[in-house]
């Protein structure tokens, strides 16, 4: 089945409406079973990949409670859907720090073939005025 960039994106923040939810493991479904993931801290697949944002989650959640995670941006080019993202430690203390990613994905028909993410840990000493967004 040929899919097109509105699909992609769609299935991209439908993957992210569930990992706000704490549903990482239902999201699987949107990707192939065979799906190259590029996180140089986690070996395997996507199943490993998965199982760690599950104890980050869980990290995360005990350490602030008042985390809040929100899609930014979402941009698709042909079989490749870029997402931004923001975690922050704090909802009601946005400048206490967090994370920003940059999430690629390259699609295969409907379902996600290949994931790239990049993370920037944000603190409250950093230079930069105009902010991540």
């Amino acid at each position: 089945m040929k899919s097109d960039r509105g699909d992609h994106k769609r299935v991209t923040i439908e993957f992210f409406n569930l990992v706000g939810q704490g549903k990482f493991k239902e999201g699987l479904r949107y990707f192939r079973t065979d799906c190259i993931t590029h996180n140089p801290y986690v070996k395997g697949g996507m199943e490993t990949l998965i199982s760690a944002m599950v104890s980050a989650n869980m990290d995360m959640a005990s350490k602030y409670p008042n985390a809040e995670f929100t899609i930014k941006h979402v941009m698709a080019d042909e079989d490749m859907v870029a997402v931004q993202t923001q975690l922050l430690n704090d909802r009601n203390r946005p400048n206490d720090g967090g994370l920003r990613q940059v999430h690629l994905f390259r699609f295969e028909g409907d379902r996600i073939a290949e994931y790239w993410d990049i993370t920037q840990l944000v603190t409250s000493d950093m230079p930069n005025a105009d902010g991540a967004f």
